[in-house]
């Protein structure tokens, strides 16, 4: 460690503007300010997905969430900015992370690191590109998926990187969980449908209601939920057998896939329904051109919540804001 001359101002407004207060503080050589501004800015994280999560904060409507929390770490920013300028004269000790590679390398490397560990173990983030799912999920949403939640196999990991057969610390989903799961024919492309179907059942659309070991799924009419723009909409309750419920549309009578044959599901996968059951390709179409029925190793989870909409819709005013609140438990 040495001591030398105050840092420049200039190179203060530089880094604590553009590269936040934990480069500031690592160059500065105050390595405890340092660490206490990356748990804020964690905490500062959790606070701002909650706050979006409860309606609390509206970020603009033509960000996307990682735009939205840069915006909403401005002000982080300038307190850094103006703490470094107050500290500039006292903080004159340099170790060696105040070196500027050291710096500038440390923060991002644990930055990376983190949420890497957070992606690929814990939660993914992911957003809705279709209508589906409609009104359960919307284009626009952003949601969580749980990771862990069914254990993990090598299609759990963003990559490739791992490879090993069958699933880890498995554990079996349940009919009614809304599910992200990788397209059987690529092992690549994600989809989101809910899992009506176990190994073992027999699932056949009679006019436009699933029976499920035939018996029919109670459907009850929604009156009270918005239709989305640009969609017909006709909305229903249903109910499976474990008193799971949940609210899918039914937009058209007749649809091309409102009777088909009786499916049985096979050992070790899935059957999958979008909650849109007029506008959905899901297991009710086979392959190569549909997804047919998904193998336990294509889960990544259940999602577990819908934390934002990038086109302005309030969440809370279509009642999709949690799964729980259209999927009971």
């Amino acid at each position: 460690m040495e001591d030398a001359a105050p840092r420049g101002r200039f190179s203060i407004w530089l880094l604590g503007l553009i590269l936040g207060p934990v480069v500031l503080m690592l160059w500065l050589g105050r390595g405890r300010l340092a660490l206490v501004y990356f748990l804020a800015g964690l905490l500062l994280g959790v606070a701002l997905l909650f706050a979006v999560a409860n309606g609390l904060i509206t970020p603009p409507a033509w960000t996307d969430f990682g735009m939205a929390a840069v915006l909403f770490s401005i002000p982080f920013n300038i307190i850094g900015l103006v703490h470094g300028l107050m500290i500039r004269a006292t903080a004159l000790s340099r170790p060696w992370f105040s070196r500027w590679y050291a710096a500038i390398i440390l923060p991002l490397a644990v930055s990376w690191l983190l949420p890497f560990l957070v992606r690929e173990c814990l939660y993914q983030s992911y957003n809705a590109p279709s209508l589906s799912m409609v009104p359960s999920i919307v284009i626009g949403d952003y949601f969580l998926v749980s990771k862990a939640a069914y254990g993990y196999s090598r299609l759990s990991y963003s990559g490739g990187f791992m490879n090993f057969p069958g699933r880890i610390w498995a554990s079996e989903p349940r009919r009614g969980d809304i599910v992200v799961f990788k397209l059987p024919r690529d092992n690549e492309t994600d989809y989101i449908k809910r899992l009506i179907g176990i190994p073992g059942d027999r699932i056949q659309m009679k006019d436009g209601i699933v029976h499920l070991n035939g018996q029919a799924l109670p459907l009850t009419r929604v009156q009270d939920i918005p239709c989305i723009e640009g969609e017909r909409c006709n909305f229903f309750r249903e109910t499976l057998p474990n008193g799971r419920s949940y609210v899918i549309n039914n937009a058209t009578q007749n649809g091309s896939v409102d009777n088909t044959e009786e499916y049985v599901v096979p050992e070790g996968h899935y059957f999958m329904l979008g909650d849109n059951r007029d506008n959905s390709l899901d297991s009710r179409f086979g392959e190569p051109n549909g997804i047919g029925y998904i193998p336990y190793e294509n889960l990544v989870g259940p999602v577990t919540l819908i934390f934002w909409n990038s086109m302005g819709m309030r969440i809370d005013d279509r009642l999709a804001g949690y799964p729980s609140r259209l999927t009971t438990p």
